[in-house]
């Protein structure tokens, strides 16, 4: 095997996974894990799973499982045997539990999958992970910051794998834009060993987010779960944890140096959560672009080093229920900008267009267009990944209820990977950031409720 993780090829079962050269996973990448090929392990990890739970949520995972080998349901929990059973038959499991504390005391499970409604999960991770369980856990993994530290430090005590279910991060497009972000090029070999230059944008200066849907698609307000507070309804808590995650891409755990946020909470007799929020946020960058850029600016106008504004990044975004938006991400550097085409929490496609420092993006100089600017138009590239296609198992038990719920394989193929390395929590959505984005989310709930 090579001793460059970003250099290890791929076989036949990673490509259907959407896989490629140029966008191996991050674990893989780093050379946390290896490759998921059955080929590279003498004897894979099966992975036993309990589901947690028995909502749409938890279908569409159980679905995508099935599409993976090394991966089985043993046993389902719910809160009545009656809808444990239900969702047995459908999906073929072998084992139905009619309390959440019998599918953790399971022998023949190794991992729950947490589904439940928002404010149980602390409660219920708790339990897993007392009862010698991994746990992922359904985002977000907690409505306090301190649970969620609680939850990873339970895991880190016990040696056991802990991780949100931010399943965007895992997304072929999202690993492909993580590596698309910074200075410079990407220089990898090919299956000729011939060199490939791919472009990058530069440090992350700006980034657009948004994902709004009409909620009355999903159910009537305001009495519908997707709105009741009591249930963890707001769109605080299920549609902001993407565009937060989204913001935070390009920084890691960097938390925001300052965060706006105004948001529509409606009066009434219903107790109900936020429908709409708007914020921006701003960033400190520190990096070697960023201090190349101090220093050069330094020189040249024979002033003391200070940071100059190209230190700092904004994000500004919007969510919420009131109407569907375009949901498509944008991050843009000083080399140019991507795109995270819609439905970007769960995406299949990306756009790179890439301009020459000096040029605006519509192909201008930034002196005089009199002249030829052909050098400085910029250039687009558009990636693909499809997803998965369902088997006719998987169809034949209703298939997938929510937009691409087959990009689940990514996320369960990584915890398999590391639980199998011995590694306990995911690089591509670290406890930091877990942490991170639930104490940025509390931090606009209170600008709101003021």
């Amino acid at each position: 095997m090579s001793s460059n993780p970003s250099k290890i090829m791929i076989d036949e079962y990673d490509a259907k996974l959407g896989y490629h050269r140029s966008v191996l996973p991050l674990d893989i990448r780093l050379g946390i894990t290896t490759s998921s090929s059955s080929s590279s392990l003498e004897h894979p990890l099966l992975l036993r799973w309990g589901l947690l739970a028995t909502g749409k949520v938890a279908h569409d995972f159980a679905q995508a499982l099935k599409f993976l080998p090394h991966h089985t349901i043993t046993a389902v929990g719910s809160r009545t045997i009656e809808r444990a059973e239900w969702f047995a038959r459908r999906h073929a499991i072998p084992t139905a539990h009619g309390t959440y504390e019998e599918l953790g005391s399971d022998p023949n499970v190794d991992i729950v999958y947490i589904a439940s409604l928002h404010p149980d999960h602390k409660d219920h991770a708790v339990m897993a992970l007392n009862s010698g369980k991994h746990v992922l856990v359904e985002k977000p993994m907690t409505m306090r910051a301190e649970d969620a530290q609680l939850l990873y430090d339970l895991g880190k005590e016990k040696r056991l794998f802990v991780g949100e279910g931010m399943w965007t991060r895992f997304f072929p497009a999202v690993e492909w834009t993580r590596s698309r972000i910074g200075g410079g090029c990407n220089d990898d070999d090919d299956n000729e060993g011939e060199a490939v230059v791919e472009p990058k944008i530069g440090s992350v200066r700006v980034i657009q987010a948004d994902f709004s849907i009409d909620g009355e698609d999903v159910g009537p307000y305001p009495t519908d779960s997707l709105y009741a507070k009591e249930l963890g309804g707001g769109s605080a808590w299920t549609m902001l944890p993407y565009v937060v995650g989204a913001f935070s891409l390009p920084f890691g755990s960097r938390e925001p140096d300052r965060i706006t946020a105004n948001g529509i909470i409606p009066d009434g007799d219903y107790d109900v959560g936020d429908v709409a929020i708007g914020m921006t946020m701003t960033f400190t960058i520190d990096d070697n672009e960023s201090h190349q850029q101090q220093q050069s600016a330094s020189r040249e106008n024979n002033i003391d080093s200070r940071p100059p504004p190209r230190n700092k990044a904004i994000a500004s975004g919007v969510v919420g229920y009131l109407a569907e938006s375009s949901e498509v991400t944008m991050y843009a550097g000083k080399r140019g900008r991507i795109l995270v085409n819609a439905p970007a929490h769960c995406p299949t496609s990306a756009t790179l267009i890439s301009k020459p420092i000096g040029s605006r993006g519509n192909g201008a100089t930034s002196s005089d267009s009199g002249g030829d600017s052909s050098s400085s138009n910029p250039t687009t590239m558009h990636v693909q990944f499809p997803l998965p296609l369902p088997s006719k198992a998987i169809l034949d038990s209703g298939g997938v209820q929510l937009p691409n719920s087959m990009g689940f394989v990514y996320e369960a193929e990584a915890v398999r990977r590391l639980i199998s390395a011995k590694s306990y929590t995911f690089p591509q959505w670290t406890p930091e950031e877990s942490v991170g984005s639930i104490r940025t989310i509390e931090q606009m709930l209170n600008q709101i409720n003021q």
